[in-house]
């Protein structure tokens, strides 16, 4: 591991989870557990469970879980040596050995040149807004409105129509032609480099601690060129990973409660011309998981206010699915026939308009109604079937019961189907996925199919050596292998744990995990959290249990492996896995001979 695991436990020994969850979250007491909001997905009700006896914590609607240093590691999205010591100073315990965890983060010294070199170009384009040649650039500003305190606000500025200049600049100031090119900035130009952006008025963009990583470049007389080029990828900057303005809006989100997602930089500078900050724009892409994730950190309403236009709203649409997908708590503006945005609107019709247009919302649900109902005709049964279908994976993900009703009964009143028709096919759907409705539900999620006799046994055998040396040494004799991929891996950690530590806990295990390069160590630490919080498991281990878990498993690996199921078993697989199961299937055939 990265650091001395006595040190962990040491730590852990001394605090109590409970208080470190409640510094940072209200926790209520249930029987002898304690429940909060899950700050991992959007909760509404308390869906994270904290036991003082296992000095755990566990959500049963997102799966996260881990110890008190797992909790402060992934709530402030630190390294788990970091949150050991914010743990230790909030249990109020010392040691030297703390002094050690926490090292300076190595330099990257690729990045720090890149961001020098961006610092200086953005100041350079602001400087030259202010020259002769600058004044094309000013004029553009002053046409869109822009005044001299917004273009500071936002740093922006203007590139020289002679590039080679700004490449020559750069230099002189110790930037190397290779940092200007993987910055994106130099492109070959007559025999020599050019700034790629010459002759644009220039937006900068930044990362989420507010340094620029890249720029939007915008052509200011007419041509063939593109009217918007963006930075292309560098090792800084990836359009989709980017909300413009994230790192300005995200505190102010916070402190307001809600975020506009808005489709462009003139629409957030008209916003923030009244006085309102806590707003993004796409970067000419589509809603993309990472902006996901970038939003969820801030665990406030997302306002969806795209263009009005059908492209607009189509992508809308597929925004409002994505966020539906993810469980954030999303309304839309509702800006249905209307051509203007919000930087037409505050130019045009002033800022009470605008406002009154930001606060014109729907409920995400009614505008996902209302889409299909305005883009399926409904003249056929066919067509209503398929709306219904549409939506039906919407309807059971609805928490409240008085909305889940309410808009059964819109869809009753929309398609002319019995109330009663539609409502009991919803709660098939919440019940048993698509296995019934699959020619009326698409894209709903399968239910999940109940464990057979083999993952039954595999999943006793590993409870029972997350928490007995005794199961794990029986494992490594007996069996050498799980059949499920995930199973077989904890136990592999388990294994790797106990050679040179006997006596351990979940938490130790979870502890290796957290600082392994495992790509799937949350779905690991969630299999592991979930399997603690279960309380179906023998509390003894015994042989004879051990032994029967045994016999199970291998009479249900006898199954799989028969001549005629072979095929089956590879499907799907990895070259590896099928790898794996061909040995395993062709030891078992050997076996049987004998």
């Amino acid at each position: 591991m990265a650091f001395d695991d006595s040190l962990r436990k040491d730590i852990l020994a001394h605090c109590k989870i409970t208080d470190v969850i409640s510094s940072y979250l209200t926790i209520t007491k249930k029987g002898k557990n304690y429940v909060a909001i899950c700050p991992f997905h959007d909760d509404t009700s308390p869906s994270m469970f904290i036991s003082p006896e296992k000095q755990m914590f566990k959500c049963f609607v997102c799966g996260t879980g881990g110890d008190a240093i797992s909790f402060v590691s992934k709530y402030k999205h630190i390294s788990y040596g970091e949150a050991m010591k914010v743990v230790a100073e909030i249990c109020g315990y010392s040691d030297p050995r703390l002094e050690k965890v926490v090292r300076a983060k190595p330099v990257d010294e690729k990045k720090t040149a890149l961001l020098k070199c961006l610092k200086d170009l953005t100041l350079y384009y602001s400087y030259c807004l202010s020259t002769e040649e600058g004044k094309d650039g000013l004029a553009y500003f002053d046409s869109r409105k822009l005044d001299a305190s917004l273009r500071s606000f936002y740093q922006l500025g203007y590139a020289p129509t002679d590039g080679k200049k700004t490449i020559e600049f750069l230099q002189s100031r110790g930037h190397s032609l290779k940092t200007l090119k993987d910055a994106g900035i130099a492109i070959p130009y007559s025999g020599s480099y050019a700034d790629i952006n010459q002759g644009r008025v220039v937006f900068p963009v930044c990362d989420i601690e507010g340094n620029v990583i890249g720029y939007s470049a915008r052509r200011i007389k007419e041509g063939p060129e593109a009217k918007y080029i963006n930075t292309k990828d560098t090792y800084l900057f990836h359009k989709s990973n980017i909300l413009y303005n994230y790192h300005i809006a995200k505190d102010q989100a916070k402190i307001k409660g809600h975020i506009y997602v808005l489709e462009g930089f003139m629409d957030v500078y008209a916003l923030h011309k009244i006085g309102i900050d806590n707003a993004v724009a796409l970067m000419g892409t589509a809603l993309t998981e990472e902006h996901i994730a970038l939003l969820r950190q801030l665990n406030v309403e997302i306002r969806m206010c795209l263009d009005g236009d059908l492209p607009g709203q189509n992508k809308t649409m597929e925004a409002c699915k994505l966020l539906n997908n993810h469980g954030l708590s999303a309304r839309v503006v509702d800006n249905r026939g209307s051509n203007k945005d919000p930087d037409e609107i505050l130019n045009t019709e002033g800022e009470e308009s605008l406002r009154a247009y930001l606060n014109k919302l729907l409920n995400r649900v009614d505008f996902i109604l209302n889409y299909y109902k305005n883009s399926n005709p409904l003249q056929t049964a066919e067509q209503k079937k398929k709306l219904i279908g549409a939506f039906i994976p919407i309807l059971v993900k609805l928490k409240d019961p008085l909305d889940f009703d309410n808009y059964i009964r819109k869809l009753a009143d929309i398609t002319g189907y019995k109330y009663e028709s539609i409502r009991d096919l919803a709660i098939k759907a919440r019940q048993k996925g698509d296995s019934e409705v699959e020619t009326v539900i698409t894209n709903f999620h399968p239910e999940r199919k109940v464990l057979k006799r083999l993952q039954m046994a595999e999943r006793e055998l590993l409870y029972q050596m997350l928490n007995n040396q005794e199961a794990v040494v029986f494992y490594e004799h007996n069996v050498g292998g799980f059949y499920d991929e995930m199973y077989r891996a904890i136990a592999n950690f388990i294994i790797e744990y106990v050679m040179n530590n006997p006596n351990f806990d979940p938490n130790d295990i979870i502890a290796l995990i957290e600082q392994s390069d495992s790509e799937n160590k949350e779905q690991l630490i969630e299999e592991i959290t979930a399997l603690c919080f279960e309380n179906t498991h023998p509390k003894h281990c015994t042989v004879e249990l051990l032994n029967n878990l045994l016999d199970s498993i291998n009479e249900e690996k006898d199954k799989i492996f028969e001549q005629d199921t072979l095929e089956e078993s590879l499907k799907g697989k990895s070259d590896l896995e099928k790898a794996r199961i061909i040995a395993e299937y062709n030891r078992r055939k050997m076996k049987k001979k004998k």
